[in-house]
């Protein structure tokens, strides 16, 4: 199975913190990179703030935002 596949996620993340995490106001950041030793190319970077998500494209002029409570609403049950 080569290249992208219908169906298939293209990207994703798994994290455990299993203690509190201050986030103050410049966030905390997370480079997202393609599959580990492979390329070794940057996708982006995802920052999490007390207002949000953010995510910024590598190369890419325009970040995403993402309030917390339109992020709630993806999990809320209908």
């Amino acid at each position: 199975m080569k290249g992208r596949q219908q169906g298939r996620p293209t990207k994703w993340v798994t994290a455990t913190i299993k203690e509190h995490v201050a986030v103050g106001k410049p966030g905390v950041k997370f480079e997202v990179w393609e599959k580990w030793k492979k390329n070794r190319r940057k996708l982006g970077t995802l920052t999490v703030t007390v207002g949000g998500l953010r995510w910024r494209p590598h190369k890419g002029k325009l970040s995403k935002q993402l309030s917390w409570d339109t992020f709630a609403e993806w999990f809320e049950e209908e």
